[in-house]
């Protein structure tokens, strides 16, 4: 569930936060929003994008960068177990205080594997003493190599799994949800049976084309639909009818002339 967070007045001073991007300071600002009180967080990048981002339709395709570029800096790690992908925060105490904290359902990082990265060719992690420290010197045999210094390879993405379901949107085309967003729409509204709300929301969209969402609106139109669901009134219970078996009449009636 989002949470109200605080920025300390030297946050802009930071000197990892003057080695990154404008777009990567303002996505570390806001993944706060979403973690919770120990400094975790869900981290799919399409869910992260479309929770942060709801207005911009190019944030799914950048947003992995600014998120390599946090994890250069080491300002966040993200890890995975049992296939779902997480995200801490590094020194989450530093940049938050939390008052009576309660405690993340999200495993931490060392119960998981990190999500290793390929070396960054960023200018600005390569001095001109290190690029020209080896050059003009001649290497006599074999250097020994140290295999913890070695780069990591990528992990090869696993195949996308189909959506849970599919909104129709204004332009014609479908707005696709994946089982991230469900976990994180049941965690935000654990009284509302998300799938199922999903289903009414399509049924409700094909009825009425012309209130049909555009790309960057569904997130909002979702929320505000999953909040309305949870905060309706639960009727009472009603009691089972009474059912006879056809032609019997009830005992209470069987002395009435």
């Amino acid at each position: 569930m989002p949470r109200i967070r605080t920025i300390k007045p030297e946050f802009p001073q930071s000197e990892s936060m003057g080695r990154v991007s404008r777009d990567a300071r303002l996505l570390f600002v806001l993944l706060w929003t979403l973690c919770d009180d120990e400094g975790r967080t869900r981290a799919a990048s399409r869910m992260l994008a479309s929770l942060l981002y709801p207005y911009d339709a190019d944030a799914p395709e950048l947003i992995e960068g600014w998120i390599a570029e946090l994890e250069r800096e080491k300002c966040v790690v993200r890890y995975r177990i049992e296939d779902q992908t997480y995200l801490q925060v590094s020194k989450w105490l530093i940049h938050q205080k939390i008052d009576k904290p309660s405690k993340s359902r999200i495993p931490p990082f060392d119960e998981g594997s990190p999500i290793p990265r390929e070396p960054s060719a960023n200018p600005r992690e390569l001095s001109s003493e290190d690029q020209g420290r080896d050059q003009g010197r001649e290497r006599k045999g074999p250097t020994p190599s140290a295999p913890s210094t070695q780069p990591l390879a990528l992990v090869p993405d696993a195949p996308t799994p189909p959506p849970v379901a599919q909104l129709p949107l204004a332009d014609g085309s479908e707005f696709g949800v994946d089982s991230s967003m469900v976990a994180e729409w049941s965690a935000a509204f654990p009284g509302v049976d998300v799938t199922q709300q999903l289903a009414q929301m399509r049924a409700w969209l094909l009825a009425s084309p012309a209130r049909r969402k555009t790309r960057r609106g569904v997130p909002k139109f979702v929320v505000g639909w999953l909040g309305r669901e949870q905060n309706r009134p639960k009727p009472a219970g009603v009691l089972p009818a009474l059912v006879q078996p056809a032609g019997e009449r009830p005992e209470w009636m069987r002395d009435l002339r």
